[in-house]
C-alpha cells in the first residue's frame, strides 16, 4: 500500500502540521535534541568531498533563515544558501555551484517549470502544499517530497532527507552493483580447483577464512584434502559428509547450517565436473546463503500474504514511491494501478507528515514495526481510514522503504464513533436511558435511570432487568428488543412501574440496537402517565362537545330561528330586519356546528381511500352552492371521467371550497341568497350530496357586474389530480391563510370559520396537498390528490 510515508529518522505525535514555527505537541519517539551530531557517515563524505551545496528557493524567509541556522549549527557536512528570486535561483542552477535543490513549489515569484528545468541536482520539495495541488510535470521532477513542518525536529528531518537524496543519486544502480567484483573479504562465496584426491588445485581463499569471515564458530582442521577438512566441519550433519565425498560428483547441491557468533549461518555446497579442462579437475564451491534464505523465507510469507489474504498489501521505497501493491490493496482505494506514484498523491491532508514522523519513530527504536490509523482518499473523492501495519526495509543499515499491510476500519471507527454518542447521550439525557446485554442485563445506565428505581448510579452496572422491572415487565420488552435487533431499527412498547406510593406510573420504552456483534441494545423510558391522562380528559371533553354539537346547541338554535321566522314575519321595519339577523346567525351557527361534526368524523375515520369520479363530485358540489347563491356564475370545465383516490368526505371538501369562493367574492348580501333558497336543506346531516341535483347554471340570468364568477376545472398530471377552484374576489385574507398554515389559532389570530379547516383536514386525510394563490385577479385554490384506479369507481373500502 502507499504506506505512511517516507524518511531515513525519527518520531510520530499524530497531531497537524505546524507551519507557525512551534514545537509539536509531543515530541518523543526518535527525535533529536538540540545538541545531537549529524550522522557520522556524512562526516566522511564531507571530509573527502567537501560539504553537500544546497539551494534553498523559498519566498518565505523564516523558513529559509531556520533551515540554514540549523544547519549552521549542527550539520559541518552541509551548506545552505537561500533564495526567492527565480534569476537569482536559475543562475546558480546553471553555474553548477548546488548539489541538490531544496524547493518551495507554492513560490510566488518563481516560475515552478523554469527552475526545474535548469536543475540537474537532485530535487527535494519542502513544501505546504498537498501533491494534489501540484502539476503532474512540476510533482514528477521531485526526488523526494517534504511535508513542511518548520518545528526544530522537522527541520532536522528535511536535511536529513536532503543528505539521502544526495546519496542516492550518486550510487550505481542495483544491476550494476550486482555485477562488479566483490572484494575478498566481503565475498559471500569461495570457489576451489580440486584434484579428485581433493587436494586443491587453486582456491579464491581458504575455507578455514571464508567461514572465519562469516563468524562460524566451529574449528576448522588445517589439512591438504579440502574434503577430509569440510567433512570435519559439517560431522554434526551425517547427510552434509555423506554427500562430500572423494569420488564421483555430486548430483544436487548440498546445504547445511553452522553455528556462528550471532546465531546459525545456513551455506550451499556444490561440485561440477570440469569436461574442457585436463585432468580430473573438479570446481567446488562453498556459497553462504543465509541472507538469500531469509529473503525467500520473507518472499513466501509475502506471496502467501498476496495471495490468500483480503488485506492490502504495498511496498514502498525510501523516497515514498510506491514499488508494488497486490490487488486488495487498489480495491481498498479503488485504483488499479498506483505503481511508481508517491504516496502522498493518495494520502488525506496532513497524513504524510503523521507517517513521516511515525517511521522515524520506528527507525529510532528497537522495533520491528509499527501499527498507525491513517485516512485516504479513494478513487471517488471519499475518505477511508485504514489501519497500516508496515515494516522497514533496510540495506547494510540503510533505509530502504516499507512493506505495508493495510485493513479497511472505516466502518470499526464509525462503530467507535456511534457507541461514543450513545454512551453521551445514554449519561446526559433527563429521560432514563440504559444500555443492555442479549441476557437483558444493564451496561450502562444515567443518573435518571438511577433516581426512577432509588440506586446510586454505580449499584445498576450488571444488574439484571427482572430485579428491576415488575414481574412481566422483561417478558414484555425481550421481544421488543429481539424485535429491534433483527430489523435493525428501534421498536416501542410500554411498562408499568409502580411508585413509592403504589401508583401506578406508565412508561413508553424506546429500544434500537448497537453497532457490532455484542447483542447490546440501547432503551430509553419515557413517562407518559399524564399523557395518557390528558388524552383520556381530551376524548371525554370531545364526546361532550360533540353531544352538546350535535343535540343541544343544534336544537337550540333551531328553535331560536323558528321565533324569529315568526317574529319577521309579523313585524316590519326595524324590528324585521332585527329578527332576520337572528335567523341569518342562527343558520350560520347551525352550518358551523354541522361542518364540526363534519371534522369530527374525518378525524374519527379509519382513513380508508375510495376512488370517486372528479367530474361528479365537481357538478354535484357546484349544484348544491349554486341553489344557495343563485346569484353567482359558476363555470365548471371537468367534462370527463377522471379517477381520483381520496377520503371519503372528499365531496364535501370540494362544495365548501366552492360555497367559500362565492361568499368571498360576493358584495350582495347572504341573508337575500337565503331567501332565494329557503326551502334548501343542508347538505351535512348525512354527508350525502348526491340528492342535491340543482342546475349550476340557476340564476345565473339574475347576475349583476356584482356578482361573483366561480370556475372550477382540473388538470391531470402523471400521477395526481390538480382540482382548481377560482374566484375573482378580493381573496381570502392572510391571517385566514396563516392560521390554517400553521395548524394553530390564538385568541389574537384565528380564522372566519372552520370551512378551511374542514377542506384541510379532508384533504390530509386524503393523501393530497392544499395550496392558496392570492391576487388582484382572484384567489385559486389548488387540491393535489392522486390518481385513481378506473376500476375501483364506486367501491368501498374493505
Amino acid at each position: 500500500m502507499t504506506g505512511p510515508g517516507n524518511t531515513p529518522g525519527g518520531g510520530d505525535d499524530g497531531g497537524p502540521s505546524d507551519h507557525t514555527g512551534g514545537e509539536p505537541s509531543d515530541r518523543t519517539g526518535g527525535d533529536q535534541s538540540a545538541d545531537s551530531e549529524p550522522p557520522d557517515r556524512w562526516a566522511d563524505a564531507a571530509a573527502e568531498e567537501g560539504p553537500t551545496r544546497v539551494l534553498h528557493v523559498d519566498d518565505d524567509g523564516t523558513v529559509r533563515e531556520r533551515v540554514a541556522s540549523l544547519v549552521a549549527a549542527e550539520y559541518d557536512v552541509v551548506t545552505v544558501t537561500g533564495t526567492a528570486e527565480e534569476c537569482d535561483a536559475v543562475a546558480r542552477l546553471e553555474a553548477g555551484e548546488p548539489d541538490v535543490l531544496l524547493f518551495e513549489p507554492d513560490t510566488a515569484a518563481v516560475d515552478a517549470g523554469r527552475l526545474l528545468a535548469a536543475a540537474a541536482v537532485p530535487v527535494v520539495f519542502y513544501t505546504r502544499l498537498d501533491p494534489g495541488e501540484l502539476s503532474e510535470s512540476v510533482f514528477a521532477a521531485a526526488d523526494t517530497f517534504v511535508e513542511k513542518w518548520t518545528a526544530e525536529a522537522g527541520l532536522r528531518f528535511v536535511v536529513e532527507k536532503v543528505l539521502w537524496t544526495v546519496r542516492e543519486s550518486e550510487r550505481e544502480s542495483r544491476l550494476a552493483r550486482a555485477l562488479d567484483p566483490v572484494a575478498a573479504g566481503e565475498s559471500q562465496s569461495c570457489q576451489f580447483l580440486l584434484y579428485e584426491d581433493g587436494t586443491p588445485v587453486w582456491e579464491s581463499e581458504s575455507l578455514a577464512d571464508f567461514l572465519a569471515g562469516r563468524g562460524v564458530t566451529v574449528t576448522v582442521p588445517e589439512t591438504t584434502d579440502f574434503y577430509r577438512t569440510l567433512g570435519a566441519v559439517v560431522s554434526h550433519d551425517p547427510d552434509s559428509v555423506r554427500a562430500v565425498r572423494t569420488a564421483g560428483t555430486p548430483a544436487e547441491p548440498t546445504e547445511f547450517t553452522l553455528p556462528t557468533e550471532r546465531g546459525r549461518a545456513r551455506f550451499r555446497y556444490t561440485e561440477d565436473a570440469l569436461s574442457d579442462l585436463p585432468g580430473p579437475v573438479r570446481l567446488a564451491v562453498v556459497e553462504d546463503v543465509t541472507r538469500r534464505g531469509r529473503s525467500d523465507a520473507r518472499l513466501e510469507l509475502l506471496t502467501l500474504l498476496d495471495e490468500h489474504v483480503q488485506d492490502g498489501i504495498s511496498v514502498v521505497d525510501a523516497d515514498g514511491r510506491i514499488e508494488y501493491h497486490n490487488d486488495s490493496f487498489g480495491s481498498l482505494l479503488g485504483y488499479d494501478d498506483m505503481v511508481g506514484e508517491h504516496s502522498a498523491s493518495y494520502m488525506a491532508p496532513g497524513e504524510l507528515e503523521r507517517g513521516q514522523r511515525a517511521v522515524q519513530r520506528l527507525l529510532a527504536s528497537d522495533r520491528d514495526s509499527e501499527v498507525l490509523d491513517m485516512e485516504f482518499v479513494t478513487a471517488d473523492g471519499d475518505r477511508r481510514t485504514l489501519a497500516v501495519h508496515f515494516t522497514a526495509r533496510e540495506d547494510d543499515g540503510e533505509y530502504e522503504g516499507l512493506v505495508n499491510v493495510a485493513r479497511d476500519i472505516s466502518d470499526r471507527r464509525e462503530r467507535e464513533r456511534q457507541l461514543e454518542r450513545y454512551r453521551t447521550l445514554v449519561e446526559h439525557a433527563g429521560d432514563p436511558m440504559f444500555v443492555v446485554d442479549a441476557d437483558c442485563r444493564l451496561v450502562r445506565s444515567n443518573e435518571a435511570m438511577s433516581r426512577l428505581f432509588y440506586a446510586a448510579d454505580s449499584s445498576l452496572a450488571g444488574t439484571e432487568l427482572a430485579d428491576l422491572f415488575p414481574e412481566g415487565g422483561v417478558e414484555t420488552l425481550r421481544p421488543t428488543m429481539e424485535r429491534a435487533r433483527e430489523t435493525g431499527e428501534s421498536a416501542t412498547c410500554e411498562l408499568r412501574l409502580p411508585d413509592v406510593t403504589d401508583d401506578e406510573r406508565r412508561f413508553e420504552v424506546t429500544v434500537a440496537p448497537l453497532p457490532g456483534e455484542g447483542g447490546d441494545a440501547v432503551g430509553i423510558l419515557h413517562e407518559v402517565t399524564e399523557r395518557q391522562r390528558r388524552e383520556s380528559e381530551l376524548d371525554l371533553l370531545k364526546q361532550v362537545l360533540a353531544r352538546v354539537l350535535r343535540h343541544d346547541v343544534r336544537t337550540g338554535l333551531t328553535v331560536v330561528r323558528g321565533q324569529a321566522e315568526v317574529l319577521a314575519e309579523r313585524t316590519d321595519g326595524e324590528e324585521r330586519e332585527m329578527a332576520e339577523t337572528i335567523v341569518r346567525h342562527s343558520e350560520e351557527l347551525v352550518e358551523t356546528a354541522e361542518k364540526a361534526r363534519a371534522i369530527e368524523q374525518v378525524i374519527d375515520s379509519d382513513d380508508g381511500q375510495v376512488t370517486m369520479d372528479l367530474r361528479t363530485v365537481v357538478n354535484r358540489a357546484v349544484a348544491n352552492v349554486a341553489a344557495a347563491y343563485p346569484d353567482a356564475e359558476y363555470d365548471a370545465t371537468v367534462t370527463r371521467q377522471v379517477p381520483v383516490s381520496v377520503h371519503e368526505a372528499f365531496p364535501y371538501a370540494v362544495e365548501n371550497l366552492v360555497e367559500n369562493a362565492v361568499e368571498h367574492s360576493s358584495t350582495n348580501p347572504r341573508s337575500q341568497a337565503r331567501e332565494d333558497a329557503a326551502d334548501h336543506d343542508s347538505p351535512v346531516d348525512e354527508m350525502d350530496h348526491a340528492a342535491k341535483t340543482a342546475d349550476p347554471t340557476a340564476g345565473t340570468g339574475r347576475r349583476n357586474r356584482h356578482d361573483p364568477t366561480v370556475t372550477v376545472s382540473a388538470t391531470v398530471e402523471a400521477d395526481t389530480v390538480a382540482l382548481h377552484v377560482a374566484d375573482d374576489g378580493p381573496g381570502i385574507s392572510e391571517q385566514e391563510l396563516e392560521v390554517i398554515s400553521e395548524r394553530e389559532e390564538t385568541p389574537l389570530k384565528h380564522g372566519t370559520g372552520i370551512g378551511l379547516w374542514l377542506v384541510d383536514w379532508v384533504v390530509e386525510h386524503s393523501g393530497g396537498d392544499l395550496t392558496f394563490d392570492t391576487g388582484d385577479e382572484g384567489t385559486t385554490v389548488t387540491v393535489r390528490v392522486a390518481r385513481g384506479d378506473p376500476d375501483e369507481l364506486g367501491r368501498r373500502p374493505e
